[in-house]
């Protein structure tokens, strides 16, 4: 391995400490343009467990007083990562952070870890939870909906330990001028011809999967820059399939940004709908507004509001409403580690009571018969299932397509109307939906 640069060790060392403080506003968009201290950061937090495991029972730093402080800390998650992970040389590593000699000597002993010895006699629980690098909090969860294996299989994918090689891209045909010649089929031409091969998504004319190895020729595709391919994850298409748009129905996204699935939707009608866009966040809304000129939706009204108390003067006035809730993210470790270890009863309540209130509200503006879907990226049951149940009265299910799996059991029962998306299974983000047509 070649050293890290040592504004990439400064920077990480800040982020870190920065983490294990609990501060908000981690990686800056400008720290973000630098890939190699990205992947530190990400990486580190990753195996967040496993290395505090290492630091705290193999090293047992923990009580001297060289480890008393968050800076000390963040220096020795790196040192456990380049060392375990990345097989480093213990004097290579230390030249990076300059450790005492006592503690250099410390270090050399990891040279010889072996996680076999050191998960011997753990209970379940616990030894799952460091071999996979997740919360035990979450193991509790889902152990109640699933079985060891199958958490197992679908944290990996998750995680992104198990490679998916797939890439998830859509063909946005409202770029596409009737006099311009890049119909569907010249796109694939054209991205065949520069070695980007496709295959057509079994379950959408519009999706297709390339080799994730060619992420970046497709990023720098002018077709790419120019709004008419949009990479994305296969189950917020679903999600936004789901509404099945027509001309001239008022449609409310009532937590747009960053606004995929708003865009979907205008896309799906043709820009015939009519979308309200709304989120509680300005600065997200601005970057919603960014991607709809982009991809040239036209048909979208943005809203800077609370989605719990739309400003709306009547009831009973959306044809359709998409409510992809706020929730504890738990099917979205891909794309940030950081949600793992923010997993706790505390994380998980202040979003159950978000996404209860953000239902009563969507009942409240939904015309009679119009259709609700409703979707977490999210595991838990709580989320999902156990939140759907509570306003079932107020609605009729409708059908999910076919390849979505089943949603959990509640009361030995499975729910009509609801589904859930598996990484294991469907190679997308963890999701539950529900799609309802009001009484």
């Amino acid at each position: 391995m070649s050293n890290i640069n040592q504004k990439v060790i400064d920077d990480l060392i800040k982020l870190l400490t920065k983490f294990i403080e609990r501060k908000t506003g981690t990686l800056s968009i400008k720290n973000r343009r630098n890939a190699e201290l990205v992947h530190y950061y990400y990486e580190i937090l990753r195996y967040w467990n496993k290395i505090n495991f290492i630091l705290k029972r193999k090293l047992k730093f923990t009580k001297e007083p060289h480890v008393s402080n968050s800076y000390s800390i963040a220096k020795y998650l790196i040192a456990i990562y380049r060392i375990v992970w990345e097989k480093e040389n213990v004097i290579k590593v230390n030249n990076e952070l300059n450790f005492i000699p006592d503690e250099l000597n410390k270090l050399k002993n990891l040279e010889f870890f072996s996680w076999e010895q050191a998960l011997f006699g753990k209970k379940e629980i616990e030894r799952l939870s460091l071999e996979i690098a997740i919360p035990t909090f979450l193991i509790n969860k889902l152990i109640t909906v699933m079985d060891v294996e199958t958490i197992r299989a679908n944290i990996k994918l998750m995680d992104g330990k198990v490679d998916n090689k797939s890439l998830f891209f859509r063909f946005n045909d409202l770029k596409i001028d009737k006099n311009q010649k890049d119909s569907l089929d010249f796109v694939l031409k054209d991205l065949k011809e520069q070695g980007i091969n496709t295959k057509r998504d079994a379950h959408f004319s519009e999706g297709f999967y390339t080799e994730l190895k060619n992420k970046k020729k497709i990023i720098l595709n002018r077709l790419y820059k120019e709004g008419k391919l949009v990479i994305q994850d296969k189950a917020s298409f679903a999600v936004a399939h789901l509404l099945e748009p027509q001309a001239h129905e008022l449609i409310c996204d009532m937590c747009a940004a960053p606004g995929i699935k708003t865009s979907i939707i205008a896309q799906l009608s043709q820009n015939q709908s009519k979308i309200i866009a709304n989120d509680f966040s300005k600065s997200r809304l601005s970057v919603t507004r960014q991607l709809l000129r982009r991809l040239n939706v036209l048909n979208t009204n943005l809203m800077n509001s609370d989605g719990i108390k739309l400003p709306f003067r009547f009831t009973n006035f959306f044809d359709k409403i998409l409510l992809d809730a706020p929730c504890t993210g738990s099917g979205t470790f891909s794309t940030n580690p950081e949600l793992k270890w923010r997993q706790n009863e505390g994380f998980l309540h202040q979003n159950l009571v978000l996404q209860e209130k953000l239902l009563k509200s969507a009942i409240n503006l939904l015309k009679p018969s119009g259709i609700l879907v409703y979707s977490t990226c999210s595991l838990y049951p709580e989320e999902g299932e156990l939140q759907v149940v509570k306003i079932l009265n107020h609605f009729k299910p409708m059908e999910l397509p076919r390849w979505f799996s089943p949603s959990y059991k509640i009361d030995n029962q499975q729910i009509p109307g609801t589904g859930r998306l598996f990484p294991a299974t469907h190679y997308t983000k963890g999701f539950f939906v529900a799609k309802f047509k009001k009484k």
